[in-house]
C-alpha cells in the first residue's frame, strides 16, 4: 500500500503513464494527439465479461473520515488483437478528474462485476495508488504540452485556403449546432458503455 511505481513512456504521438498493479495487471493515462485523455485499467488474465462497472476517487486507505467522489460513466473496450486483454476506461473530463483526484492523494478505484450467476457476482474493486503520483506527473505534462505544442504548429496554411475557411465559416454561422461528439476516443465498434454498479 505504501509503493507505487509510476513511469512515463512516449512515442511521437502518445503519451502514457503507467502504473503496474501487483497481482492485476496495469492502469495508465493516455493521452494520444488530437484525442482526449484516456484512463484505463487493464487485467492480464482472461475472465467473464464485466457486467456493471463504475469509477470512483475514494480517499486513502488510511483517511477514514473523507467521502468518495460521485460515480464515473465506465467503458469497456474490447479489443480486436486477439493477443491482448480488454480494458475499463473513462474518457475526457472523468480523466482529467482522475488525475486532479491523485494530485489530491486519493485512490481512483474502479468497482465492478463480471458476468456471473446471480447468487455468484463477486464485487472486484481496483484502487490506483496515488504514492509517488505527483513526482512523474509533472514529466507526463510536459510530454501532453509538447504533443498539442506540435499540432498547433503542425502545417501552414496557405492564403487560399485561409479564404475558404473564412466563406465556410460565414455560411455555417447561420446553421444549427452539431450535436455533441463522442469523446471517448474509441470507435463505437469497439468501445461499450458499461451499465453502473
Amino acid at each position: 500500500m505504501q509503493e507505487a511505481n509510476w513511469q512515463v513512456d512516449r512515442t511521437k504521438n502518445t503519451c502514457f503513464l503507467r502504473q503496474a498493479i501487483s497481482q492485476y495487471g496495469v492502469a495508465e493515462f493516455v493521452q494520444r494527439a488530437g484525442q482526449p485523455l484516456r484512463f484505463s485499467v487493464q487485467e492480464q488474465r482472461r475472465k467473464p465479461l464485466v457486467m456493471q462497472a463504475s469509477l470512483k476517487a475514494m480517499p486513502a486507505p488510511w483517511m477514514h473520515d473523507q467521502t468518495s467522489s460521485f460515480d464515473h460513466q465506465v467503458y469497456s473496450d474490447s479489443s480486436t488483437d486477439l493477443a491482448a486483454y480488454g480494458r475499463l476506461s473513462v474518457y475526457g473530463p472523468a480523466a482529467e478528474t482522475m488525475i486532479d483526484a491523485l494530485l489530491q492523494g486519493q485512490y481512483p478505484t474502479f468497482i465492478y462485476h463480471r458476468d456471473a450467476p446471480v447468487l455468484n457476482m463477486e464485487e472486484t474493486r481496483v484502487a490506483v495508488s496515488a504514492i509517488h503520483f505527483s513526482e512523474r506527473y509533472q514529466e507526463f505534462a510536459d510530454c501532453r504540452n509538447n504533443l498539442q505544442t506540435g499540432q498547433a504548429i503542425s502545417q501552414p496554411v496557405s492564403a487560399k485556403t485561409k479564404k475558404i475557411f473564412k466563406s465556410k465559416k460565414k455560411a455555417s454561422q447561420n446553421k444549427p449546432a452539431p450535436a455533441a461528439a463522442n469523446t471517448n476516443g474509441q470507435s463505437a465498434s469497439t468501445t461499450q458503455p458499461v451499465k453502473p454498479s
